[in-house]
């Protein structure tokens, strides 16, 4: 807490009665605080990849100064509470916390609030900060060294601006809430120590953040630009690396069309030597047989019955409905067990239309990694190839993937611009990357990823660089400080004294010393300040008061739609649990009948199948209207029950007026055509089941809905579009 010269320079010697505070202003202060840094932590400042800087915290920095520990641990926990939502834990309570508490015991004993806050840092928080990444997060050693630049800086940040603060607006704050803290006492010296280092530290950190952000701004383009880059190449290198193979497959195919069965084997030789890529190639007979392989080993191993092909799909595939065929990934089964693309097309024979046989290329996928390695010498980037089915097909080393898994990634929970996934490596450690993802023509997918580690270690750098700088400043503060308090002594002193004893009732010497003309205007300035700032609170306090109106007719207009079902329009099932209730009250009383009914679409499911939810939800609204138009006296409940299904609950009268409206209302619907397109019409029809008998029947809307829901199964039983009532005397 800042305080004025006068008072840390002397002693007055008047006894002041001071008055117990008040603990109701204490507590007000307190969660006015709280409520502000919140809404401050709502929005925390991005610097870099969902790296953030929070402000709101100066809030119990600030109360800290004036209240007890209790409260400002009460303070903290309102003012930390959003970032449980940001950072999805629970952690931020508990070092933040502590500060709160650690900084307000050290301030009732005559600590400065930045010394208190760096202490504790340095003795508890860090370590705390450390532990809990250590058993937290699988890579630690990635956010250890950060997270130690990064908590130090936001912290030297936002308690300097604290203090800052407190010392603009200290008179303010006295005035209005009586300090639980005992006053602070320094010399000139340790006041301009005090008042130099926060103000280099928050300026040197706020221009520090704020050229770090821009660079970071640029360097966030660069790895954007880089992921694209590198994507779209290895896509198209991708692509272009099966187009080859399946042309190569259809060549040799349209080859084999006009030769003599005798010569496949050497014409299957040479296509796979211009083709290394093809881990085998086979030829199979129209009775699925394999005739001739390459490598020519392959052969050996086979038993002397012959190996069928009958079962595969690029057999079925490319013999029976003649075409070229491209597999999905699979393992391979008889000729290797790597992780392969089939690739095959139908032989024919002479002057025949009918296939005689296949030709088969297994592609090694196993390839895509020399592939990759020769077309991208970029090492910050990993890669991830995964099939139609997001398998993997490819992965880099480094991501610990199983080839023909499935890709387990999952989107970091933020709120911020940028967007991290974390890859599950199915037991190792869960990293964090930023990702670019391109989907290929045959359905293949491209993941161009960078850790979130690197980033990291580029900013540690420039937090490194801030820490420096403060260091270099800090002993340039202390040089400076020394300066100016022995130019400054004297004059200042002899101010102080004529400010203490001065009644206002004279005017004060002139200071027979060289001094600033700043040292007379100052008390001027300050009640012009003063004066601004209760014009403002006023301004804020009736922003405050109409606000409250808006909120208030808000919160009417939620609790009506709370009621109300989107879709219809109509009640929902809350209401009419609370509206049955009183009408069966007011019928009971009058020994008066009731009737509820219980009304199902007919076929629903199968409409919204064939259809579709907007042809569902133009008969749901069309059938809702309806029913309000039918059922329109105010004691009326139609509400929606859930789904398809809605309940009316009206006063039954003597000539049986409701049973033919419902009846009515069923015809109604079933004679209603709903266009489906320009030139069909659909319609539906409607079940009913309804009970009918005194209002003291029963209090419980179960018992009513219960044998009202038996009616309807009978109407569904009778053929559906019917009106089943039954009548209890």
């Amino acid at each position: 807490m800042a305080i004025s010269p006068i008072k840390t320079a002397l002693k007055l010697n008047d006894d002041i009665v001071e008055t117990k505070p008040s603990q109701s202003k204490s507590i007000l202060f307190a969660l006015i605080l709280g409520l502000l840094g919140a809404v401050l932590n709502s929005f925390p400042i991005e610097l870099a990849y969902n790296i953030t800087l929070i402000i709101g915290n100066l809030a119990f920095i600030i109360a800290a100064a004036y209240l007890r520990p209790v409260l400002t641990l009460l303070s903290a926990l309102i003012c930390v509470s959003p970032l449980l939502l940001i950072w999805g834990h629970p952690f931020g309570f508990l070092t933040f916390g502590l500060e709160a508490l650690f900084v307000a015991f050290l301030r009732g004993r005559g600590w400065y609030l930045p010394t208190a806050d760096f202490l504790y840092w340095l003795i508890i928080g860090m370590p705390l900060t450390a532990a809990i990444i250590w058993f937290t997060n699988a890579d630690a050693q990635d956010y250890l060294l950060f997270s130690f630049f990064k908590q130090s800086i936001n912290a030297i940040f936002y308690t300097s601006l604290a203090v800052i603060l407190i010392f603009i607006f200290s008179d303010k704050l006295s005035g209005w809430v009586k300090s639980q803290q005992p006053p602070l006492v320094k010399n000139l010296k340790q006041y301009l120590h005090y008042i130099l280092w926060i103000m280099s530290a928050f300026f040197v950190v706020g221009v520090c953040l704020l050229l770090s952000r821009s660079l970071n701004e640029i360097q966030d383009q660069q790895f954007e630009d880089k992921l694209n880059i590198s994507s779209q190449y290895l896509a198209r290198i991708i692509e272009n690396h099966v187009e080859e193979h399946k042309k190569a497959i259809a060549q040799i195919a349209n080859q084999l069309s006009i030769i003599e069965p005798s010569n496949y084997d050497d014409a299957l030789f040479k296509v796979h030597e211009l083709y290394p890529g093809f881990l085998t190639m086979l030829v199979a007979d129209q009775d699925a047989t394999v005739v001739t392989s390459s490598p020519r080993a392959l052969m050996e191993s086979l038993p002397p019955t012959g190996f069928t092909l009958a079962d595969r799909s690029y057999f079925i595939q490319a013999f029976f409905h003649q075409s070229l065929y491209v597999s999905p990934v699979f393992l391979g089964r008889g000729f290797g067990s790597d992780p392969i693309v089939a690739i095959s097309a139908p032989i024919y024979g002479q002057n025949s239309k009918n296939p005689t046989g296949i030709v088969e290329g297994s592609l090694n996928l196993n390839m895509f990694e020399k592939v990759n390695r020769d077309a991208m010498n970029d090492r910050e980037i990993d890669l991830v190839l995964t099939d139609e089915n997001d398998n993997v097909i490819y992965a880099e080393s480094s991501l610990a993937l199983t080839t023909l898994t499935k890709f387990d990634f999952s989107f970091e929970k933020s709120n911020l611009q940028h967007k991290l996934i974390m890859i599950d490596t199915y037991g190792a450690n869960k990293k964090r990357y930023l990702y670019r993802q391109i989907e290929l023509s045959n359905g293949w997918k491209v993941f161009a990823l960078i850790e979130h580690g690197q980033i990291l270690q580029l900013i540690e750098q420039q937090y490194l660089t801030i820490f420096m700088s403060l260091s270099v400043i800090f002993i340039f503060v202390i040089l400076l400080a020394n300066q100016f308090s022995s130019t400054l002594s004297r004059p200042l002193a002899f101010v102080l004294n004529e400010l203490a004893h001065g009644d206002g009732k004279k005017s004060y010497k002139p200071i027979p010393y060289d001094a600033p003309t700043e040292f007379l205007s100052l008390y001027d300035k300050l009640q012009q300040s003063q004066t601004a700032l209760l014009r403002q609170q006023v301004v804020l306090e009736e922003k405050v008061e109409k606000r409250t109106k808006e909120l208030n007719e808000a919160n009417k207009n939620l609790k009506e739609l709370a009621n109300k079902d989107s879709l219809t329009g109509l009640y929902n099932r809350r209401y009419l649990e609370n509206k049955f209730s009183e009408l069966q009250a007011i019928l009971s009383r009058n020994n008066a009948s009731m009737v509820v009914a219980m009304l199902d679409l007919d076929h629903f499911k199968k409409l919204n199948d064939e259809y579709g939810h907007l042809i569902g939800d133009n008969c749901l609204t069309y059938v809702g209207e309806l029913m309000k138009c039918k059922f329109d006296r105010r004691s009326d409940i139609v509400a929606r029950f859930g789904g398809e299904e809605f309940i009316i609950v009206v006063q039954h009268d003597e000539q049986n007026g409701v049973l033919k409206k419902l009846d009515e209302l069923r015809l109604e619907i079933a004679h209603h055509c709903f266009p489906y397109d320009a030139h069909h019409f659909i319609g539906i029809t409607i079940s009913i089941g309804a009970i009918a008998a005194n209002a003291a029947l029963s209090e419980n809307i179960g018992d009513w809905i219960k044998l009202a829901d038996e009616q309807l199964y009978q109407a569904k039983d009778n053929g559906r579009n019917q009106l089943s009532i039954k009548q209890l005397t």
